[in-house]
């Protein structure tokens, strides 16, 4: 299925510097795996190097997508959650050089080609766009939410290591991975600048598009996935910002509120959208699929 849409659906300079991307996301995933669990055996700025190489090929990619096409890869939910691996990757390359965290990339890379898999499994081919957008507001709308979602995904990676870390500490468990793992500041830091970051950006972004809308609009908003994946993600950057802010949360439960909210924004993403999909696919006249 990923050639297929890649011979009918773009063109060539596309096509290649997305195979190069994937395939060096997926690389990346593995030498950082290895750097963290067998450090003796491979480096992570083997990762970081790899990563890079992919990022910059992603963004070679994006760039022959709106030469070829306008901004119709805005409107395709395959390129959208590729978009947002684009912006997880910036920020994670960001983050580091602005305070390394080398054990960072174990657990970013193998994100971003775990949504790479995800995107080619549950989102369809790049094919099925509605054309390009001639708003500009829906556009930067539609740049902010993704980057929005880059940001949040840095928080949740940032967490995940923070509850580990902190576990191992308190049960005094000597680990050479943990050990690697950045100190528990500088992951509480990250994790509070990617909320303050993330929820302006998305609040703008749903304003922007909210002064979109029809009156066809609102009355479909309950049947898109991806609006309402973006308000449960709202909702849980508020409640992480409003809960730290009274005093709410303390201790863990402002890492478990951003994980769980993760789960629950894949959730409600993936479940809406299988449910789309199968709603629209084309019925004969005895019933079947």
């Amino acid at each position: 299925a990923f050639h297929d849409f890649s011979r009918d659906a773009i063109g060539p300079v596309a096509a290649v510097a997305l195979h190069a991307a994937v395939a060096g996301y997926v690389v990346a995933g593995i030498l950082a795996l290895v750097a963290l669990l067998l450090p003796a055996r491979a480096r992570m700025s083997w990762a970081d190097g790899t990563g890079m190489s992919a990022t910059g090929a992603l963004g070679v990619y994006f760039v022959a997508r709106f030469l070829e096409s306008g901004t119709t890869p805005l409107q395709n939910i395959f390129e959208v959650l590729v978009l947002s691996a684009f912006f997880l990757a910036l920020a994670y390359f960001v983050a580091t050089r602005i305070k390394p965290m080398p054990a960072l990339g174990g657990f970013a890379f193998p994100a971003l080609s775990l949504i790479f898999m995800l995107s080619f499994l549950l989102a369809g081919s790049a094919g099925s766009s509605d054309g390009p957008l001639d708003n500009p507001l829906l556009v930067l709308h539609i740049v902010l939410t993704v980057l929005a979602y880059g940001v949040f995904f840095m928080a949740a990676t940032a967490s995940l290591m923070f509850l580990i870390s902190e576990r191992a500490l308190k049960r005094r468990l000597e680990s050479r991975i943990v050990a690697s793992f950045p100190p528990l500041e500088s992951l509480k830091r990250l994790v509070n600048q990617c909320v303050l970051v993330g929820l302006p950006l998305l609040t703008l972004g749903f304003l922007l598009g909210f002064a979109t809308f029809s009156a066809s609009d609102w009355g479909a908003l309950h049947h898109n996935p991806k609006i309402l994946a973006s308000l449960v993600l709202w909702t849980v950057l508020l409640a992480t910002f409003v809960g730290r802010l009274a005093g709410w949360l303390h201790g863990r439960r402002h890492y478990y509120l951003l994980l769980v909210g993760l789960l629950l924004v894949i959730a409600s993403y993936v479940g809406l959208g299988l449910v789309e999909r199968a709603s629209r696919q084309p019925v004969d006249t005895a019933g079947r699929v």
